[in-house]
């Protein structure tokens, strides 16, 4: 009795004791932070919901312990280089307001020479931001995929109030046997004149029970889920396991008709697919963001950080070539 006693003593006095521990902060040098996605895609892209999420964001680090809120920085010299070193295009930054269509985000830029890179050749991305060191990030644009076919069919509106109308979206795609490839997959719907069609963005049908999840599986990705940079809803992928092979994106999708009220809806009249050859270090920071964000909240998962190819900073100069197909309705 008297050992059960004095164990259960220490066993007391230990869950009371409270140990205090003074973790020393990293050193840390401000450095320049950016986000950018080369693309040869036109400024005047009518896919806004995919080209604003590639928009060149400018930010600085900041120490571990830091509880100050970071914003964007409007006040970076930013230049693209081609091969030759010879500068072809520069950022200024996006006013802000919420015309911009950035919500008054400070940090978003915009090229002003209006210059179109072209796949397969190298550019460097410089940065400066007043104090800091200047940070840069090269790539080599790849070449646009090749889509074989598309296809779509429609089932019945969904029961959700006819908010939604559902399908089944395929999508075949050539892969290159003479290169490793990364791709990511986009949809949308567009009205009789191709323009983009009211809430027509175009998602895997959470409700389905054919779209099991699997790591290698071509997905669709979306455009909206944008929790950050980069977005959350980007489902990229790898031809490893599928070099040189048909690759085959089928799903169950649905989009919003919009209609929420008694009467006609306009009908869309096509379904543009969008198909995104990457770049590695692009394919590597979308996977490291979806780490990131599932980690979120979980005091048992492992440290997840981003993936990065910025020199004397932080962040991705990403490259993206796109190929699309119309499919009529």
């Amino acid at each position: 009795m008297k050992t059960s006693r004095s164990v259960f003593l220490t066993a007391l006095a230990l869950a009371g004791c409270e140990t205090a521990t003074n973790l020393p902060e990293p050193p840390h040098t401000p450095r320049v932070s950016l986000f950018y996605v080369l693309t040869p895609a036109p400024l005047d892209s009518s896919f806004v919901e995919l080209f604003r999420q590639r928009q060149l964001y400018v930010s600085n680090s900041q120490r571990v312990f830091s509880t100050d809120q970071l914003n964007g920085r409007p006040d970076a010299a930013v230049e693209l280089r081609d091969a030759s070193g010879r500068v072809v295009e520069r950022y200024r930054p996006i006013a802000d307001n919420y015309a911009s269509g950035y919500g008054g985000t400070p940090g978003y830029y915009r090229p002003v020479l209006g210059f179109r890179p072209q796949p397969g050749q190298p550019y460097t991305l410089r940065a400066t931001l007043p104090g800091l060191e200047t940070a840069e990030s090269s790539l080599t644009l790849p070449a646009a995929p090749t889509i074989e076919s598309a296809a779509y069919q429609a089932r019945t509106t969904s029961a959700g109030g006819g908010y939604y109308a559902t399908g089944r979206l395929t999508v075949t795609v050539r892969d290159d046997p003479n290169a490793t490839n990364y791709y990511v997959a986009f949809a949308r719907m567009l009205d009789a004149q191709g323009q983009p069609y009211s809430y027509g963005t175009v998602e895997a049908d959470r409700d389905s029970q054919a779209n099991a999840a699997s790591i290698d599986q071509f997905q669709l990705s979306s455009a909206q889920q944008q929790y950050s940079l980069g977005a959350y809803g980007i489902q990229p992928f790898a031809d490893t396991n599928h070099n040189g092979e048909r690759l085959t994106l089928a799903t169950d999708v649905r989009y919003s008709t919009g209609c929420y009220s008694q009467g006609p809806c306009p009908q869309p009249a096509f379904i543009e697919v969008t198909v995104s050859s990457l770049t590695a270090d692009t394919y590597n920071f979308y996977l490291s963001n979806r780490r990131y964000y599932d980690s979120d909240g979980n005091p048992f998962a492992e440290p997840a950080p981003l993936a990065g190819n910025v020199r004397q900073g932080y962040g991705l100069l990403g490259g993206a070539t796109d190929a699309t197909y119309r499919i009529r309705l």
